[in-house]
Parts: structure tokens; sequence; C-alpha cells
């Protein structure tokens, strides 16, 4: 098996059967053995009608497989999927998204390209959100005064061929076995299953510490549907990303661990307080209520990945090795 698809599905069956036959329709145009593996954690309720989402010849050909997982948190969902997976590569994307014609295609043949360079982390196809504002294909995140990348998508930076990045949120591939055994995949997020808010970044981040390379592929986007603006939400219409309220400790708690895992206890806190205001705004909850149950949950990946690193945070954030090499493709 070349490639697995991953997503992690809750209280989605709608969009959940456009994705999944969006990515079984570009799956057809691989010339390597593929697979989905979706994890489930729906309430109760929804996960009883899920079945009218799935496409059952797929599902009885093994092409398509199904787990369960009771409690709601989609880091640990992935991280089922993966362990789950049987490809050499795992492709993550979520559960209401549009596939591109030559996404799938084009990732996989990068990963083959790649095969060599043990250097390689994750790359990622771009991704233009299907809602308000400009559907730019979007590839880096600016970096902000307080430090981590708060400064909104880069829409400026548009790439005409594979070049190292930063880091970006899903889509993205890598090799399974890196994934699981090397990087520990979503780690603390994943083991303690923290609400929404700062995984993606603390995974990309490890990449980069522990001295692997991301990459932006040149490749046709997919399309992420949503999320909406507040007068849309407001309509009652608004039947994606549920996964907001879902997972233990408060919604943001993981955004805070990120910046422990990644800067430290010290460093790690006075970042989380130069962007305090804005994580007010968004989680409604002051980073020192938070702060102390952090470093109990943050600390065992911390010290891993202070035993591991290759670079630490403000080394990283000076040398930039994403800028120093160039792949015209």
């Amino acid at each position: 098996m070349k490639l697995s698809i991953i997503i992690s599905n809750r209280n989605d069956i709608v969009m959940l059967n456009v994705t999944l036959n969006s990515c079984i329709e570009m799956m057809k145009s691989l010339d390597c053995e593929s697979e989905i593996i979706l994890c489930d954690n729906s309430d109760k309720r929804m996960y009883e009608l899920m079945p009218v989402a799935y496409p059952t010849s797929w599902l009885r050909k093994k092409i398509v497989k199904v787990i369960r997982q009771e409690s709601p948190c989609f880091t640990s969902a992935r991280h089922k999927a993966a362990e789950v997976a049987t490809g050499e590569y795992i492709f993550c994307v979520d559960s209401h998204i549009l596939m591109g014609y030559n996404t799938l295609r084009d990732s996989v043949n990068f990963m083959d390209k790649h095969k060599d360079n043990k250097n390689s982390g994750f790359g990622h196809p771009p991704i233009r959100w299907a809602h308000q504002g400009q559907p730019a294909i979007r590839y880096l995140l600016k970096i902000s005064p307080a430090g981590l990348p708060n400064g909104g998508w880069d829409v400026d930076t548009v790439f005409d061929h594979d070049q190292q990045m930063f880091w970006k949120f899903m889509p993205w591939i890598c090799r399974r076995e890196w994934f699981l055994n090397t990087l520990k995949g979503y780690g603390t997020h994943a083991e303690a299953m923290l609400s929404w808010g700062g995984a993606e970044l603390l995974m990309q981040m490890k990449s980069l510490m522990l001295g692997y390379e991301n990459w932006a592929i040149y490749t046709d986007p997919i399309a992420h549907i949503g999320p909406y603006t507040p007068e849309v939400i407001k309509t009652g219409q608004y039947k994606y990303r549920t996964y907001g309220p879902s997972g233990n400790y408060p919604h943001g708690f993981g955004e805070l661990v990120a910046h422990y895992v990644t800067a430290g206890p010290d460093l790690g806190y006075k970042q989380a307080k130069l962007g305090e205001e804005s994580f007010k705004n968004r989680f409604k909850v002051a980073v020192d209520t938070l702060w102390g149950g952090v470093e109990k949950v943050a600390r065992p990946e911390y010290e891993w990945l202070q035993e591991h690193k290759h670079y630490d945070y403000l080394e990283l954030l000076e040398n930039k090795p994403w800028t120093k090499t160039y792949n015209k493709s």
C-alpha cells in the first residue's frame, strides 16, 4: 500500500459524503494502491446515522475503512487513523473538503521524488478556503513580533514550484513510519485528548526543531468548506467544523501547550502573554487561568523535544532554515 488518506470526523454527514467521494474520484488517477481510513468520533446519535454517508461498495472492497473513537478529539482520531493505516505515506485532510484534480497524484510523486532525502518531513499541497473572503492559494504564515506565527496567512506568497516553507495546517503528506515513530505524531495533544487549538502548530514546529524540512508542493489546491461568517452561523445552518468544544481541558488550552513544548516554561509563558489580547478575544479566558495546568500536561513532551531537538526555538526562528534551500521543479 503506497498511500493512506486519513480523516477524522465528528457529526459531519453531508460534507463527509462529499469529501469521501471527492477523494475516491481523485484516487483513480493514482498508479499505486491507496486507501481511506476514517476515524469517526461523532455523538452516538449521529454515529448511528453516519452509514448514509459511506460509499458502501468501497467499504466492501476495504478501500474505505471506518473505525470508531468514542471520545471526541480530532488529534487523537487522526493519530488513531494513522496507526490503523497501512500506506507508506499518509495524507491528512478534514472531513469537509473538495480534493484538487492533481493533488493526490502530485503529492505522491513529490514524496517519491524525495524518497532519498532523509530530512524531508511534511509536504503541503495548497489550500483555498471556500467561505467568506478571498479564496487565495495560501502557503505561508507570517511570523509576528510575538515570535510564534500568529500573524495570519501570507496571501502574497504563491509558488510555482516545490519549495521549503515554515509550516501550515492540513492538508499534509508524510511518511507514516516517520510520523508515528520519529515525530511521535500529535504527541501530548492526542494522548491527553486536548480540545481544539495549537496541535498543528506544535506538530509542524516539532518537525522543524527536530531538523526536518517542511515543503510546499506545487499542485492543485484542495477547497476547504468553512468556517463561515458569524452572520451565517447565526442562521443555524452552520453544520461543519464541530470539533471546537470537544476534547479535554478548556478551549485554547492546547494552544498554550504548544507554546510550552516549543519554547519552554519561561519563554513559552512570555510568548503566550504577548499574544494574550488575541487569546482572550478568541477563547474568552486569560492565560494565567490555564497556565498552571499547562505545565503538568506539556512538560513530558517538552523534555522529550529538548532531548531530541536539532534546533531550539529561538535558534530556529533566527536561522530560518527553510529559506536556505530552493528546489525548482
